[in-house]
């Protein structure tokens, strides 16, 4: 092969990437804004007091990211057992 096919199938497999990647990042992006919104964002001046209040009150509103949920298949194979009329 030479090196202009390397590179059209190098883009090509860019291109097809594109829409499974380009969500990820702005979910990843989103959440680290999220994460240093308290200290003032990426680059920015932290909040005031009251900006900082709303911003925990807000954040307390919001589900938790870090569930611990066990795993369907643990969970069925468990019932399963208690289901047998013992």
């Amino acid at each position: 092969m030479d090196e202009t096919t390397k590179a059209i199938i190098k883009y090509a497999a860019v291109i097809i990437a594109l829409p499974w990647v380009v969500p990820f990042m702005k979910a990843l992006v989103r959440d680290m804004y999220g994460a240093f919104e308290e200290d003032g964002g990426l680059t920015g001046s932290p909040p005031s007091v009251e900006a900082l209040r709303e911003i925990r009150e807000r954040k307390a509103g919001e589900p938790d990211p870090l569930v611990n949920e066990v795993l369907a298949h643990l969970r069925e194979r468990k019932g399963d057992g208690d289901q047998d009329g013992r």
